[in-house]
C-alpha cells in the first residue's frame, strides 16, 4: 500500500496530475506573494518537497544567515541577531529560552527545514505588519512581523504568541512548531514576532498584526470569520488582552473578537464579561505561573456563562511547548477541537427530519425548460491512465438551467449513474430527456433550489458494457478521479460559466464550495472515491444507497488535513433497499470517526419503505439538490 501510494505521488509530481491531492508529509502547497504592508500577487502555487537542510549540528548563525531567510532570519531565535549566539548548535538552543522547558531538538530542526523549504521555493513566509513610514517614525517597530504557515486556501486562521517574559520571543520552541501542526490540519497559522519590553507594546503589535491580516485576507487566502488567538506565558497574556478588549483598544482596527482564546501557563488574572470562549492548560509543577490562579480565572469566566476548559497536567513545569513526551502531549489537539466547536458554521445545513416526496406534477414538462447538451472530451483508458498510452473520447450530458447565461455563475453538481447504465441514464439525451429532467426544471421554477448545472458523466471505460460488471465497475470507480480532475472538470468548467475563474488547480480548489458530487448505487461508490481523492475540489457529497463495503478507514482519512466545516456528506438509503445494511454500518463508522460530526458535516437519512430503484434515486437526488447551496430552505 505504501509503495503504491509513493508511486502515485511521484507520477503526480513528474507528470500531469493523477491524484487530486498529495499527502502533506511528502509535499505541501506554497504560494508566492509580493512582500509589502499591502499584499499583492496572484497567489500562484507550486508543489515543494521538504528538504533536510539543517541538522542538530547546524548553528544559529548558519540558520540566521541563510539567504532564504534574508531580512527576517534574526527573528527565528531569541536575540538571533546577536553574534555571540552564532556558534551555538541547534542541539543547545535551550539556553536561548530560559523560561521554557522540554526543548525538543528534532522538532526544532524539522520546523526549520519546513520553513527553509517553503522560503527556498519562493513562498513568502514572513510579512511586515508596519509600513516603512511607521517603522521610520518608531524604529523599534522594525523588530516585528508575522510568520505564516499555510493551511488550506480560505481556511480560518490562528495567531500564536510565543512567551518569554516580554524579554524574548520564544517562537522557535512555542509558536513555530504549533503553527506547523495547525497548518497540517488545514488551518492558516501565523506566529507573531513582537517587541519586547512589556505587555503594552506587545499587544499593540498583536493588534497591528490582526489589522494587517484582515486588510489583506483575500490575498493571503485566509478566512477571518472565527479566528483564534493562542499564546504561552507572556504570549497568553497578549491573547487574553486582545480577547477581552479587542484590537481597537491597542491601536488596531475595529475588528471582531476572536472566536476562541487558547492560553498556556500564565498568571494572567484580568477578564471581562465579553471574553471569548477560553481554553487553558498548565503543568501542576509550574513554578512561574500559578495553576490555582489560572483555574480561578477560568471559574470566573465560567460563572459569567463563558465556555471554558481547564487542563492540569501532572509532573510538568513551565514552558513545555507542544509537550512532546510529557503528560501534556497532544494538548493542542484538544485545544483545536475546542476552537472548532466555536467556529461559525459556514453555510449551515439543517437536514430535514423527513425526505420530501417529489410532487407528481413535477414529472410533466415544465413551462420554463432547461436544456441538455452533449459534451465530448478527451481522456485516457482508466487502468493505464498514468501512462497515457490509450486515448479515449467520452461524452457527458450537461444540464443547463432555463435562462442560462455566460454572464452568471452557477453551482455545478456532478451526478454519476449506477450499474448497467451510462451518462444518459439519469437525465436522458437532448433528443429524449428523462422524466427526472422535468423534475429538475419544475423544481427550479418553483424555487425548490437555485438554478444550477448538472453534469452526468460515465465511468464506463472502453466499452458501454463496463458498468454491467460489478468487479470492473469497482475498479473503474477507484481510478475515476484521474479523469474527473484532469479531463472532465476542465472540459465542463472551461466551456460553461461556473464559479471557477479558470481551470487551473488553484482556481478549481478556490471554487470548491460551489461544486458537489453524488451518485446512486455504483454511483455512490464513485462519490466516496471522489471524497477520498478529490476533497480539495468538492464541498458537497451525496452517496445514495451504496450496496457494498468499502475501505472506509482510508476513505475517511482523506479528511485528516481538512477543516471539518468545509465538507458535508449526506448518506441516504431506504429501509427495503439491499444497501440499507451497508449504509447503516457506514453511518456507524462515520459517527466513530474523528473526521465527522453528525448534523455538523454529515447526515444520514432513511426513507421508510423505499427500495433500490429509479424512484429512490430521483427522490434522494432531488432532496440533496434542495439542500446543497440552499441553506435557508429548512
Amino acid at each position: 500500500m505504501r509503495i503504491a501510494l509513493m508511486a502515485i505521488i511521484l507520477i503526480a509530481l513528474l507528470g500531469n496530475i493523477t491524484a487530486c491531492q498529495s499527502p502533506e508529509a511528502i509535499s505541501f502547497m506554497i504560494e508566492q506573494d509580493a512582500e509589502a504592508k499591502t499584499v499583492t500577487g496572484s497567489g500562484e502555487k507550486q508543489n515543494v518537497s521538504v528538504t533536510t537542510y539543517f541538522s542538530t549540528d547546524s548553528t544559529v548563525g548558519e540558520v540566521v544567515g541563510n539567504d532564504v531567510f534574508k531580512g527576517f532570519g534574526q527573528f527565528l531565535f531569541p536575540n538571533g541577531g546577536n553574534t555571540r549566539n552564532a556558534s551555538l548548535k541547534l542541539s543547545n538552543i535551550g539556553s536561548l529560552v530560559p523560561y521554557h522547558s522540554n526543548i525538543k531538538t528534532d522538532t526544532t530542526v524539522d520546523t526549520l527545514n519546513y520553513m527553509y523549504s517553503a522560503a527556498n521555493a519562493g513562498q513568502t513566509i514572513f510579512y511586515d505588519i508596519y509600513t516603512d513610514s511607521e517603522k521610520q517614525a518608531e524604529p523599534s517597530k522594525s523588530d516585528t512581523g508575522l510568520f505564516l504557515f499555510r493551511g488550506k486556501p480560505n481556511a480560518p486562521f490562528a495567531v500564536i504568541c510565543a512567551g518569554g517574559g516580554f524579554s524574548y520571543v520564544g517562537s522557535i520552541h512555542e509558536s513555530f512548531p504549533l503553527a506547523l501542526e495547525l497548518s497540517k490540519k488545514g488551518y492558516n497559522a501565523f506566529a507573531i514576532q513582537y517587541r519586547t519590553g512589556g505587555a503594552d507594546v506587545a499587544c499593540e503589535d498583536l493588534a497591528a498584526a490582526l489589522t494587517f491580516i484582515f486588510e489583506n485576507a483575500k490575498t493571503l487566502q485566509v478566512d477571518t470569520d472565527g479566528y483564534s488567538l493562542w499564546g504561552g506565558s507572556a504570549g497568553a497574556r497578549m491573547a487574553a488582552y486582545l480577547g477581552s478588549y479587542g484590537a481597537v483598544a491597542y491601536g488596531g482596527g475595529d475588528l471582531p473578537r476572536p472566536a476562541t482564546v487558547v492560553m498556556q501557563y500564565t498568571g494572567h488574572t484580568d477578564y471581562t464579561e465579553n471574553d471569548p470562549p477560553t481554553y487553558v492548560c498548565i503543568g501542576e509543577n509550574d513554578g512561574i505561573a500559578s495553576p490555582q490562579t489560572m483555574e480561578r480565572r477560568v471559574n470566573s469566566l465560567k460563572a459569567l456563562g463563558i465556555d471554558t476548559e481547564f487542563h492540569l497536567y501532572p509532573n510538568l513545569g513551565h514552558g513545555f511547548g507542544l509537550g512532546i513526551g510529557t503528560s501534556a502531549e497532544g494538548w493542542w489537539k484538544d485545544a483545536l477541537t475546542f476552537w472548532e466547536k466555536h467556529l461559525p458554521e459556514k453555510n449551515a445545513i439543517t437536514v430535514p427530519t423527513e425526505l420530501t416526496t417529489i410532487p407528481q406534477e413535477y414529472y410533466s414538462p415544465a413551462k420554463q425548460q432547461g436544456t441538455l447538451a452533449e459534451l465530448n472530451y478527451d481522456t485516457y483508458e482508466s487502468k493505464t491512465y498514468a501512462q497515457k498510452t490509450q486515448k479515449l473520447t467520452k461524452r457527458a450530458i450537461v444540464y443547463l438551467p432555463y435562462g442560462y447565461s455566460d454572464d452568471k455563475q452557477y453551482n455545478v453538481f456532478y451526478l454519476m449513474h449506477g450499474g448497467w447504465s451510462n451518462e444518459t441514464g439519469t437525465l436522458g439525451t437532448p433528443d429524449r430527456p428523462s422524466p427526472f429532467k422535468n423534475v429538475i426544471d419544475n423544481a427550479i421554477a418553483a424555487g425548490d433550489f437555485e438554478p444550477l448545472m448538472i453534469v452526468c458523466p460515465t465511468y464506463n471505460n472502453t466499452s458501454p458494457e463496463d458498468s454491467g460488471s460489478f468487479s470492473l465497475a469497482l475498479e473503474l470507480n477507484r481510478n475515476y478521479h484521474n479523469e474527473l480532475l484532469n479531463d472532465l472538470i476542465p472540459a465542463v468548467e472551461g466551456k460553461y460559466s461556473t464559479y471557477a475563474q479558470s481551470t487551473t488547480p488553484e482556481d478549481l480548489t478556490a471554487s470548491r464550495d460551489h461544486r458537489g458530487f453524488g451518485g446512486f448505487s455504483m454511483g455512490s461508490v464513485a462519490t466516496w472515491r471522489t471524497f477520498q481523492n478529490c476533497l480539495d475540489y468538492f464541498r458537497y457529497f451525496l452517496p445514495m444507497s451504496c450496496g457494498t463495503s468499502l475501505d472506509e478507514e482510508y476513505i475517511f482519512a482523506a479528511a485528516e488535513t481538512h477543516v471539518p466545516s468545509v465538507y458535508f456528506v449526506w448518506l441516504i438509503t431506504g429501509t427495503k433497499d439491499f444497501a440499507y445494511s451497508y449504509d447503516e454500518s457506514r453511518a456507524g463508522l462515520m459517527r466513530k470517526s474523528p473526521y465527522f460530526t453528525e448534523y455538523a458535516n454529515f447526515a444520514y437519512s432513511v426513507k421508510e419503505g423505499y427500495s433500490h430503484d429509479g424512484l429512490a434515486s430521483m427522490e434522494y437526488t432531488y432532496n440533496g439538490l434542495s439542500l446543497f447551496w440552499n441553506t435557508n430552505k429548512y
